[in-house]
């Protein structure tokens, strides 16, 4: 008799999951100054490249009125594109690998806007910049100039989409979109709702705004090579909460385990880890760009400063707490002042459009 045949097995064809290597995206400070190279020199010529493209795409931002987080993560996308590729000589080469970064951020974290508004933005910069696109620093042809911007745009974001192994999803998180998350309505009207009255309503608006704007002027320093998303949400709270009480309560303090109840189970507080990242951070501005958002010394933050505004307990455990359990919260049922944040947002949104 002849055997039976096996049954059939999709999986020996096409697997379930597909899982892609992943790349490393997080370096020492030391690693990341060492890119720079010994050559003095040269090493001021690859920032003066950098900044140039830094500024492209914060006017970028502003021309074409993106989100902050896909400033940030443009931002994110370009320092590890000269992290493992470095830059072109030329500034013209480096604005063309700058513009199809900007279009993959924007692809990966918002919507997408037709291709001739980042050309005709692109080309808008270069003549306010007056950047040398034609022989002698005559003045270029615009329509000429668009069209070859247009072509280059899709070749480079090709290029770039290969040379990153198509791995934006990598878990090392962008931290304005993270804290925007971790302060979510929903986050907002479950975690945080046995919070101090006058600390949710009053202090901590405050601190959270100013934390964000730490947020988006720290990605103008290669900061992102050096800690997740999570991590630099952390500086941005602790930096900001020192600020607080510095200049507005001296009696500030979070509340106990603020930190430990905001952080998923997989990630834990280390205070000696935020003072060496806070370290490296102050080391990387010396390194790389003066601007006015620089913080400076008051990067100089010492284990008994972070203690003395967080009172975290050391082995917090979360089995007690039923926020990241999916078992709980699928059936959707929330506290009633979150459905009153909803309705109240979406009928906002409503009249704003009504009104257009």
């Amino acid at each position: 008799m002849s055997e039976k045949p096996e049954a059939f097995n999709p999986r020996n064809l096409w697997p379930d999951m597909i899982r892609l290597p992943g790349n490393k995206w997080t370096f020492t400070c030391k690693e990341i100054i060492d890119k720079l190279g010994s050559d003095t020199h040269q090493s001021q010529e690859v920032k003066k490249l950098m900044e140039k493209c830094l500024m492209y795409m914060y006017f970028m931002k502003k021309n074409l009125n993106l989100f902050e987080h896909t400033y940030v993560e443009a931002s994110i996308l370009f320092f590890r594109y000269w992290y493992y590729h470095g830059l072109p000589r030329h500034v013209l080469d480096c604005i063309h690998i700058s513009q199809a970064i900007l279009v993959t951020a924007c692809k990966t974290m918002e919507n997408n806007r037709p291709i001739d508004a980042y050309v005709k933005a692109t080309c808008d910069f270069i003549v306010m910049h007056k950047l040398p696109v034609a022989p002698g620093n005559a003045r270029p042809n615009l329509d000429k100039l668009k069209w070859e911007f247009r072509d280059k745009l899709v070749s480079t974001e090709k290029m770039i989409v290969c040379q990153f192994g198509f791995d934006f999803n990598d878990g090392v998180g962008n931290p304005r979109e993270l804290i925007e998350e971790l302060f979510s309505g929903y986050y907002r009207y479950t975690r945080d709702r046995n919070l101090p009255e006058d600390f949710k309503n009053k202090v901590f608006p405050k601190i959270l705004q100013e934390a964000r704007m730490f947020i988006v002027q720290g990605m103008t320093q290669p900061v992102s090579l050096l800690c997740d998303g999570y991590k630099f949400v952390m500086l941005s709270l602790i930096y900001c909460g020192l600020e607080y009480k510095k200049l507005v309560d001296k009696e500030f303090k979070y509340p106990r385990n603020f930190f430990s109840k905001l952080l998923p189970p997989t990630f834990k507080l280390n205070i000696d880890e935020l003072v060496e990242a806070f370290m490296d951070y102050r080391i990387l501005e010396e390194n790389f760009f003066d601007l006015k958002s620089n913080k400076g010394n008051k990067l100089q933050i010492s284990k008994e400063m972070i203690l003395a505004i967080a009172d975290e307990d050391e082995n917090f455990d979360h089995s007690s707490d039923d926020l990241f359990d999916y078992e709980h919260i699928k059936d959707g049922v929330v506290a009633e002042e979150l459905l009153t944040h909803i309705e109240a947002k979406v009928l906002a949104m409503q009249e704003k459009i009504m009104n257009k």
